[in-house]
């Protein structure tokens, strides 16, 4: 349990970060989960799924895909998507090695992770 001095410590710290102060500042750290791309969901337009959907799910089946089964489809492209990014983030680490690449590598399985437990829900509901 915090101590009452521990709990004012903390809250006199919490007021001095408060975040970018200046525009510059806010600009910079507002594209900071764009840096790969991968938290952006994909648009449903995308070529690759249309071609994936249909080479995945029966092509005798003359009903539309059910949204369960699109979902699957879906995270298989986000799986495939995950694997491209880490084949270049490798690529470029094993030609040139430095604690950047890495710390990027490292971070790809927090995603890997998301899109796992998204494919396996998805999967369940369809099956």
């Amino acid at each position: 349990m915090a101590s009452d001095r521990q709990i004012e410590a903390n809250r006199n710290n919490a007021k001095r970060s408060t975040g970018p102060k200046t525009e510059k500042g806010k600009a910079r750290s507002s594209r900071n989960a764009l840096r790969h791309g991968l938290s952006r969901p994909r648009p449903h337009d995308d070529a690759g799924f249309e071609v994936l959907t249909r080479a995945l799910l029966d092509p005798l089946a003359r009903e539309a895909p059910s949204i369960e089964s699109t979902d699957v489809v879906r995270t298989k492209l986000e799986l495939a998507r995950l694997r491209a990014v880490r084949h270049e983030l490798l690529a470029a680490f094993l030609k040139t090695p430095n604690a950047k690449l890495r710390k990027r590598l490292r971070g790809l399985e927090r995603y890997e992770r998301a899109a796992f437990a998204r494919q396996t829900r998805a999967m369940r509901r369809s099956g």
